[in-house]
């Protein structure tokens, strides 16, 4: 193998290592390092014939490191994208917790090495298992190695990306959390107005001792009856993963 060539394999492995660092899958603190060592180095060896078509590495130090500096970014890009998917699902599950009153529950998860609450880790863990068992992870290899004839390596150019898109970005992050939220959302705020109802009748029922555990036992009675609804609410969203790092993509090539 040829200096350039070396150099070549090293800035798709730079863009590679980057994506799983920043990707929820291989994110978690629970994957051992030769794991996600090896993972990178044997996609950077299968997808290295689809990047060296045509593509220069710069020669002097500075040029290459550049280089280097644009393919950890774009990798960054693409993993946050996928990571931002499942930060919905959390957020949602958060949502339900503020509101059922499980919010006091929350607890740091070494894993993600964030302090989430339980309906936050369940909706994301939901998620994650989807993830897999919609096989989006190959579809994910698959949108990894388009990258590569889209975004050629050294030609990337941020200039195309617009403040609208990335708040677009995030907007469908609360648009998705909301959508997962809402079924136990109205439900929880019916038991509230029956409660201020319950309490305005009977003067004698003291709704802040009793409000609490009922809201306790009617979410966690209702959420084991919505999760097939829940479920078919993320599918879509997991399946639109692919989709939406194409649209990135071609945000990024547009000429």
């Amino acid at each position: 193998m040829t200096l350039q060539e070396s150099a070549v394999f090293f800035l798709v492995l730079a863009r590679i290592a980057s994506f799983i660092g920043a990707s929820p899958i291989y994110s978690a603190k629970g994957i051992p390092n030769l794991v996600k060592v090896g993972t990178t180095v044997v996609l950077s060896i299968l997808l290295y014939p689809m990047a060296q078509a045509g593509v220069y590495a710069e020669t002097t130090f500075a040029g290459f490191m550049l280089q280097v500096v644009f393919e950890v970014l774009f990798g960054m890009a693409l993993g946050f994208s996928v990571n931002i998917i499942f930060v919905a699902l959390q957020m949602g599950g958060q949502l339900v917790d503020f509101q059922i009153g499980f919010s006091m529950a929350s607890a740091y998860d070494p894993l993600t090495q964030n302090k989430v609450s339980l309906y936050g880790r369940l909706y994301y863990w939901t998620g994650l298992a989807l993830f897999f068992a919609l096989d989006a992870h190959h579809y994910l290899v698959y949108i990894l190695s388009e990258t590569f004839a889209i975004m050629p390596l050294g030609e990337i150019a941020t200039e195309h990306l617009k403040s609208s898109d990335v708040v677009f970005l995030f907007s469908s992050c609360f648009k998705t959390a909301f959508q997962i939220a809402v079924p136990l959302l109205l439900i929880l705020f019916m038991t509230d107005v029956i409660m201020g109802m319950l309490a305005r009748t009977v003067p004698q029922l003291n709704v802040f001792i009793l409000g609490l555990p009922m809201k306790v036992l009617v979410g966690v009675t209702v959420s084991i009856f919505l999760i097939p609804s829940i479920i078919r609410i993320m599918v879509p969203v997991i399946e639109s993963i692919p989709f939406q790092l194409e649209k990135l993509l071609e945000v990024l090539a547009a000429q």
